[in-house]
């Protein structure tokens, strides 16, 4: 399964930021299905405010 994603704006300047420091601290340029998997990697679902996490 392939889900493809479009940033804009403000938002797509914050991912190339992100893209950015990560790639600096792996070494080597991050493609971006990779930032994303990173950073899913540190996202725990449960910690979130009930407000903000996802329906399921």
């Amino acid at each position: 399964m392939t889900t493809h994603i479009k940033l804009h704006g403000s938002k797509a300047e914050r991912f190339e930021q992100v893209k950015a420091e990560l790639s600096e601290r792996m070494g080597y340029e991050l493609s971006n299905p990779e930032v994303l998997g990173l950073l899913m990697a540190g996202l725990d679902l449960e910690t979130l405010p009930t407000e903000r996490r996802p329906k399921r």
